[in-house]
């Protein structure tokens, strides 16, 4: 009896062992992963430049967040629980929005080393031509020399008397010929490493006046890429202060609030003042960022059906919209309104509350 408890114990034990294993660290999803990548990516530029340190620090804190969520919300077989999702997803979505903030700083940095580097050689070939070019005066000036001296030694050689200072002077201007020619050959021989010199710095002024155009137009795509992202920012940031669930898509987002937290039903419908109060903040942000559009949606239970079905839930998603177009004095086209009675359920049939809901999304136009 004794051994078959023994075996029982270490065969738990055994069974047991994977699974803490897998809860200290477990696979995270695709978002989470992709948003780990992004900030150890901008972790490491930022490190080489020694520079962002608040940025990364900000976006290391919101993938912190994402990945503390996720572990003290997922199930030993890796379900995640679906009310903590929304969260999880907005915390590695600001993660990886500011980690793509910093990796745009850090290239603009990069790429104005890189020019000053090109304009710091250039100037040092600059430097080798000006010598370059003394030479080449001096090689004229003996050249100059040389034919004075080689027409005037041709002058007393044809001489029809040469006396003995006339030949001695001869002798003289003939070795100093002789000089003047090894001093020309010195210098023409710098001639091929001119050319070279030459054809180096016209192709450094090409490069600098490339790297120049790519600038101002990296310059003016990284300016719009970081004044688009702080948008992002700002807008994920704004919508997180409206009170509800929030729900980020891949080119969306959704705030979900509880419907009888909006909206007073089935009788008279009408807004509650907590409503009245969430519609104008959206409308303020609407009025904010106007490359928004709103798609609302009510949503009911199922019973009693006739406060719940598809029409009750249009007349209060109806009720809703007119309210924000009202408060905004927005076009009708900005806000869109449905109502989808019981037909899309998000909790199990006991969170009767839950799934009567208000979901309003912000798309781009």
């Amino acid at each position: 009896m004794k051994n078959i408890l023994v075996y029982f114990i270490f065969a738990a034990i055994t069974l047991l062992t994977p699974l803490a294993a897998l809860a200290e660290e477990p696979t995270y999803p695709d978002y989470i992963q992709k948003a780990q990548s992004l900030v150890e990516k901008a972790s490491s530029r930022a490190s080489d430049l020694n520079s962002f340190t608040d940025e990364v620090l900000i976006a290391r804190n919101f993938i912190r967040n994402a990945e503390a969520e996720y572990k003290k919300n997922v199930s030993w077989t890796g379900k995640l629980d679906a009310k903590v999702e929304a969260t999880i997803r907005y915390y590695s979505a600001v993660a990886e929005l500011q980690a793509s903030v910093v990796l745009s700083r850090v290239g603009k940095i990069t790429q104005e080393k890189e020019r000053a580097r090109l304009e710091s050689q250039t100037a040092d070939v600059k430097a080798r031509i000006k010598v370059f070019d003394d030479k080449n005066a001096e090689i004229a000036k003996l050249s100059k020399s040389l034919a004075a001296c080689t027409n005037e030694n041709a002058g007393l050689s044809t001489a029809s008397a040469v006396g003995a200072s006339a030949e001695q002077k001869v002798i003289a201007l003939t070795g100093q010929i002789e000089i003047l020619k090894q001093s020309l050959a010195a210098a023409e021989g710098k001639s091929a490493e001119l050319d070279k010199a030459r054809t180096e710095i016209a192709a450094l002024k090409a490069n600098i006046a490339t790297l120049t155009a790519q600038k101002g137009a990296s310059e003016s795509q990284s300016k719009e890429q970081i004044d688009a992202l702080n948008r992002q920012k700002d807008f994920s940031d704004d919508v997180g202060k409206l009170g509800g669930v929030i729900k980020p898509g891949s080119d969306n987002m959704t705030v979900i609030f509880v419907r009888s937290g909006m909206i007073k039903a089935p009788k008279n419908d009408k807004l509650t003042p907590e409503g009245e109060k969430a519609i104008e903040r959206v409308a303020e942000m609407l009025k904010k960022f106007p490359e928004f559009r709103i798609k609302l949606k009510v949503h009911g239970f199922g019973a009693p059906a006739k406060t719940e079905d598809a029409a009750a839930t249009d007349r209060m998603a109806r009720l809703i919209r007119e309210v924000l177009l009202e408060k905004g004095k927005f076009e009708p086209a900005t806000v869109e309104a449905l109502g989808a009675g019981s037909a899309e359920p998000i909790y199990p049939k006991t969170n009767v509350e839950g799934n009567r809901r208000v979901e309003i999304t912000f798309v781009k136009r």
